[in-house]
């Protein structure tokens, strides 16, 4: 009889489905969450959804069935975040199954970073998206042991290199959000007019609560007709068609898993240093798959730079796809979750 395998997360993102589908090939997957229905024809995981409240920075799920559930499970997967503390709980209990903590960062709070290591002290596995943190984390205690790294990736179904494909665009893809940092990307490209190819748009795909803001920034600069505001895009080919033409996937704050979907079609990246990047950062490699830049002025030499050297901007998107299909296959991430499980 397949293991039993019990996932705590916040919601179903869609990027995620795919993991518990594949894993639901060896074990009997269930995940428990409180966002809204994902079921869909040839799911194989099941769901059991529970109602929740915010309180302060805290999510509480006040009719959680945790409790009553977490005995038929041979393994539970909880994402690791102190702000949902019913999932974390189950760690100060007596009797519990294999419990993993999946996900991780130190923060600048020095008590809940301390909250933190005292938590992965009593987990029996420890589940990381890279291995950025691994050496800090043992020198504040942490059992290596327990460490097991599943490369954090998501699905590409139609991944291909379009790093020879004619390129006419640069591309932002995500939540429209203050922190990305997108405002500085169009005053960027409305200063490069006239030094790059005039057929060059910029591409912007994906919603959020800024996109007025931007469309005035971009109406401002007197450059809103090569500005296009595609919104959230979802399928397959149509996201393929659009990374296909971009010279570059341009990020210039914190970038999360845009940035495998962007190597998954062979186009590089580019943004900035100093920001508080995801652990998705770590696929990036300076003059390789990406530009990674001091400040703003440095993102405009770069955007310059892919926009008038085909040469360059083919071998970097090359360089980025073969990363993609050679380190960051759903596969190798599988194999964490697995040797979590199973080990």
């Amino acid at each position: 009889m397949n293991k039993s395998v019990l996932f705590l997360q916040n919601e179903i993102m869609d990027y995620r489905k795919p993991v518990y589908n594949e894993l639901a090939e060896d074990y009997e997957v269930t995940v428990l969450h409180s966002g809204r229905p994902s079921g869909r024809d040839g799911d194989r995981y099941h769901e059991v959804i529970t109602s929740q409240k915010q309180v302060w920075r805290f999510h509480l799920q006040p009719s959680s069935p945790l409790g009553k559930m977490i005995g038929d499970f041979d393994a539970v997967i909880a994402m690791f975040d102190i702000a949902w503390p019913a999932y974390l709980a189950p760690l100060f209990w007596r009797k519990r199954p294999k419990y993993i903590l999946w996900g991780h960062r130190y923060s600048s709070n020095r008590i809940a970073c301390a909250v933190r290591d005292q938590l992965m002290k009593r987990a029996d596995r420890l589940l990381m998206y890279g291995d950025e943190e691994v050496e800090r984390m043992i020198a504040r205690g942490v059992d290596p042991a327990k460490i097991v790294i599943a490369w954090n990736t998501i699905q590409v179904p139609n991944h291909r290199d379009y790093s020879d494909a004619k390129k006419t665009s640069l591309l932002f893809v995500g939540r429209l959000q203050e922190r990305k940092r997108i405002d500085l990307f169009i005053e960027t490209f409305a200063r490069l007019q006239g030094r790059i190819g005039d057929e060059i748009t910029l591409d912007i795909v994906g919603s959020g609560e800024i996109e007025n803001d931007l469309r005035r920034i971009a109406d401002n600069l007197n450059i809103s007709h090569k500005v296009n505001f595609l919104g959230r895009i979802d399928d397959p080919d149509a996201l393929a068609n659009i990374f296909s033409r971009a010279y570059a996937y341009v990020s210039p704050g914190p970038v999360g898993l845009g940035v495998l979907h962007g190597l998954a079609y062979g186009v590089p990246v580019i943004t900035l240093r100093e920001e508080r990047h995801g652990p998705e950062f770590q696929n990036l490699a300076q003059e390789h798959n990406a530009l990674i830049c001091a400040d703003e002025l440095e993102v405009e030499g770069a955007i310059r730079r892919l926009c008038t050297d085909g040469a360059m901007a083919k071998r970097l998107g090359n360089n980025a796809y073969q990363h993609y299909v050679g380190e960051r296959p759903l596969s190798r991430m599988l194999d964490g979750f697995r040797e979590a499980i199973d080990g």
